[in-house]
């Protein structure tokens, strides 16, 4: 026996094996996370995701497989959108009079400016897609609960901010789709007490806009990547070897494939904007625009409490489904070496090395906030220092050479609680399972918990090993796989050296949760015939690689330009509509005196003192429609009152008189202006009012 083996089965009792549990009842109850509250629903969503994966891996090579690289390429696809933003810049002016005839100019060049805004566009898309489907698969693997958290919410910020950044880049279109983006924000913004006036003012009249709000989204839009690039970085910052970018090979694929639809489908472009006629008759990009569905229905006060209502349900959901954690790894620091393979290892980073009082060497010291104790370091420790309390190496040591010197399977099946093993029933006492014939079965959290040293005991005590690893894009400990496939090929530390551990005695599998049945078969296999080697998978054929790489083609393409083109339905509306807006203040409610200062330049001011409400009538064809009193705005109520009000009207001649009041006589009325207005079906008119201007009639 090595001294590995010495060294294991001679290990010190520490905290971890006082609190040992039997091995579970089921394989899946090893996992590290405790099941969670709709664990079954989450479960068969995750199945069902991990069958559509394989479908495409059985014609494309994983490294082409865009469903097993969704974060990756949510990560490229935003490079893209940046990258085509930037050339975008030479070509587009930044003024909201001449904004959309830029964009036009554009898109008559299909195979220059045109191509590119239509790549920054689907690129933007395809972000937007894979970053959701990424945070799917999260969802359903149940990646989001415990020491993850971290990364669920800045994944939802993220996400929130690459959206917010593509709802103000159709803005800078200034087409009628970029207007109603406009007039819904404004609305949704003039709820928040933050603005000396409603936004929603610059937006009544063409000759209204205000340029410098034009100007402000502009480059919220064009510095907004900053802010997302520090995020993703705090999102990857607890993981080791993130998968920021995909394989080359799919980068280039991905490239190729949005450029192709972005020469077959540019870009759209609705009619410029109008503030006089309603926005109508243009298509919307769900993957950004779907809140224009609420914007155009909803108050202000309520699309923020559906807004929020949503964004408090999903940031919630860490701790809404989560059961208590299971115990974290912990150190027994006498016992460490300081060999830093753990440190390596953990998927987390969530162990640290420091020093200690009595050693000379740097020992591992575990981060509880960090770990989601997936027990990779427990198969990295040759002394054996790393303590997994809800499956202690030791004990399951004891067990294995127990069961080696009674009658009965000779064979120690290990099986990952995510893998095609999850399902299996099993003795707790004995490792015997009828689903499995011929092994004794133990339950670990990840491939990479066994330990070299394990297999080497079982080896030499007349036994043989096989080990099972879950396979997938998303598994439950990240690099616990590749981990465990690396130790085997003997890539990494510690190693499984073929020289303890003689050809046939074992094995290694990498299946996933649907393969049960290739589970079953190679089991067989292994019991029957141990020199025998597990069949190699034929090649995909032709046919099966086209139709991978068109179902490829499709979810990349086909769901990026599908629904980025959605015709959108305009709410009811009125047949024309009539909108008086003013700006004005009251009179004076008394005159204060002089302020005392001591400072010069002060003497002599006034105090600002609360203003009378101002009174609005409107009459339409001599009926009142409406008479109302605005309060003066600020929290002193000293500034000017503002009102901006709708009237339904029917198309034709109508004369509509509008007055204003600022005094406490509530029959004075101190401007009043009448008019014959023409109404056409589906166009606004608008009357404002400020005293510098007097009555506009739009």
């Amino acid at each position: 026996m090595s001294n590995r083996e010495d060294n294991t089965q001679d290990e010190p009792t520490g905290a971890g094996s006082a609190t040992a549990l039997l091995p579970p009842l089921v394989v899946e109850e090893a996992r590290p996370d405790r099941p969670l509250r709709a664990e079954p629903l989450l479960a068969a969503g995750d199945r069902a995701l991990l069958r559509a994966e394989t479908l495409i891996g059985k014609g494309l090579p994983r490294e082409l497989n865009p469903l097993a690289y969704t974060g990756a390429l949510a990560g490229f696809t935003f490079i893209i959108a940046a990258v085509t933003g930037i050339l975008l810049l030479f070509f587009y002016d930044t003024s909201v009079h001449t904004a959309y005839s830029s964009v036009a100019q554009m898109n008559e060049q299909p195979w220059g400016p045109g191509m590119i805004r239509a790549l920054h566009r689907y690129s933007s898309d395809a972000c937007v897609l894979f970053a959701v489907i990424h945070a799917i698969k999260v969802f359903l693997a149940r990646k989001f609960t415990g020491a993850r958290w971290l990364a669920w919410i800045t994944g939802l910020i993220v996400l929130g901010l690459i959206w917010l950044d593509g709802w103000l880049g159709y803005w800078l279109v200034w087409d009628q789709r970029a207007q109603a983006i406009a007039v819904g924000t404004a609305k949704a913004l003039d709820v928040l007490p933050i603005f000396p006036e409603p936004i929603a003012r610059s937006f009544l009249t063409n000759e209204s806009i205000n340029s410098l709000i034009f100007f402000a989204v502009f480059f919220a839009h064009v510095l907004l990547p900053i802010p997302i690039g520090i995020v993703i970085w705090i999102h990857l910052v607890r993981l080791k070897k993130p998968k920021f970018l995909p394989k080359r090979n799919l980068m280039i694929a991905c490239t190729l494939v949005l450029v192709v639809i972005s020469l077959a489908v540019p870009a759209s472009l609705a009619a410029p904007a109008d503030m006089s006629v309603y926005p109508a008759n243009f298509d919307v990009d769900w993957f950004y625009l779907v809140p224009l569905y609420l914007t155009d229905r909803l108050s202000g006060v309520w699309f923020w409490v559906v807004g929020l209502g949503m964004l408090a349900g999903l940031s919630s959901l860490p701790w809404v489904l989560a059961r208590k954690r299971k115990a974290p790894a912990e150190t027994n620091q006498k016992t460490c070496n300081g060999c830093t393979q753990c440190y390596q290892d953990c998927p987390y980073e969530a162990i640290s090395m420091v020093s200690i009082e009595g050693k000379d060497n740097l020992v591992s010291l575990v981060d509880p906030n960090r770990c989601v104790s997936c027990g990779v370091c427990v198969g990295s420790c040759d002394p054996g220092a790393m303590q997994y309390a809800e499956l202690d190496r030791r004990d399951v040591l004891r067990r294995i050479t127990g069961w080696l010197k009674q009658d009965g399977p000779r064979a120690i099946a290990f099986l990952c609680a995510d893998g095609a093993g999850r399902r299996i029933r099993f003795d707790r006492e004995t490792g015997l399972s009828d689903q499995l014939p011929g092994f004794r079965v133990v339950g670990i959290p990840c491939a990479a918990w066994l330990h070299s040293s394990l297999v080497e005991v079982a080896v030499k005590n007349g036994g043989r090993v096989l080990l099972v690893a879950c396979e997938g894009s998303e598994p439950r400990c990240r690099l616990g796989t590749e981990i465990a496939a690396e130790r085997v090929a003997g890539k990494r530390e510690p190693v499984f050296d073929t020289a303890r551990i003689p050809a046939g005695s074992f094995q290694f599998l990498q299946l996933d949760s649907n393969q049960g049945a290739d589970l079953q078969r190679a089991a067989r296999r292994f019991v029957g015939e141990a020199a025998e080697k597990p069949a190699t998978a034929k090649p995909a054929s032709l046919p099966g690689k086209l139709v991978a790489a068109g179902l490829s083609i499709l979810l990349l393409g086909g769901l990026t330009v599908l629904f980025s083109r959605f015709v959108y339905v305009e709410p009811e509306r009125p047949p024309s509509l009539l909108i008086v807006s003013f700006k004005h203040a009251g009179k004076e409610k008394e005159q204060a005196g002089e302020v005392e200062s001591e400072l010069a330049h002060m003497k002599g001011m006034k105090t600002r003192v609360e203003l009378l409400p101002v009174r609005l009538r409107v009459k339409v064809d001599g009926e009142v429609v409406l008479e109302q009193a605005f309060d003066p705005r600020g929290i002193r109520k000293n500034s000017a009152s503002v009102g901006t009000c709708e009237f339904p009207m029917q198309p034709g001649r109508h004369k509509v008189e509008v007055a204003i009041g600022d005094t406490a006589d509530a029959s004075e009325w101190s401007y009043v202006e009448s008019r014959d207005v023409d109404f056409e079906t589906s166009r606004r008119r608008v009357v404002q009012f400020d005293a510098g201007h007097g009555f506009v009639w739009d």
